[in-house]
């Protein structure tokens, strides 16, 4: 491995345990009565799916399962091309990182904001993160970019943290943009 990919990885990895470095902010979203009962029932997150992918300048998609495995598409546009790019990466997210995203993910499903009601900016992304749950019961919400929200924000760059990882590594797949694609398990959903 060459000295700028390790220096890469270096980078890409301190920013995903500093992405993960607030669990502080989960707890805080709880329920004040949950602490009282001793045992709050929280439902459990099987699977954390964002897309974030502008028709015009592209993006990425992460599909993540609860065990931390999954794939990420990163989306671009190649100068000149008129179609839209990817490159497709698995996912392989440390304990650490995936116990946040998880606490975070969590704490999105129980107390849910609402998505952005209000029109974009023109060229405005409209990220769109959906949780799901054990119980077979997802929270899907977009928020468009400039329309700031604590909770989501959070959630959205932790997941960022995951992708700006995974392009480290070498691609598993790259070719033109399939929009379409699900990995086995997140079909259908």
């Amino acid at each position: 491995m060459g000295a700028d990919v390790k220096a890469r990885a270096v980078i890409l990895l301190t920013l995903l345990v500093a992405a993960c470095a607030a669990p502080e902010r989960v707890a805080a979203s709880r329920p004040a009565n949950a602490e009282e009962e001793g045992r709050a029932k929280v439902e459990q997150v099987v699977a954390i799916v964002m897309r974030d992918v502008h028709p015009l300048h592209g993006g990425q998609v992460v599909y993540l399962a609860a065990d931390g495995t999954g794939y990420c598409q990163l989306v671009s546009r190649p100068s000149g091309a008129t179609a839209l790019a990817e490159r497709r990466y698995r996912l392989a997210v440390p304990a650490e990182a995936l116990a946040r995203l998880l606490r975070l993910g969590a704490a999105h499903a129980a107390a849910p904001i609402p998505s952005s009601a209000q029109p974009g900016l023109p060229d405005a992304a409209k990220p769109r993160i959906a949780v799901r749950l054990a119980s077979g019961r997802s929270v899907d919400v977009s928020r468009w970019q400039h329309d700031h929200n604590a909770e989501f924000d959070e959630l959205y760059q932790a997941l960022l943290a995951v992708v700006q990882a995974a392009t480290s590594q070498k691609p598993q797949s790259q070719g033109r943009f399939e929009p379409d694609w699900a990995p086995d398990g997140f079909r259908g959903r």
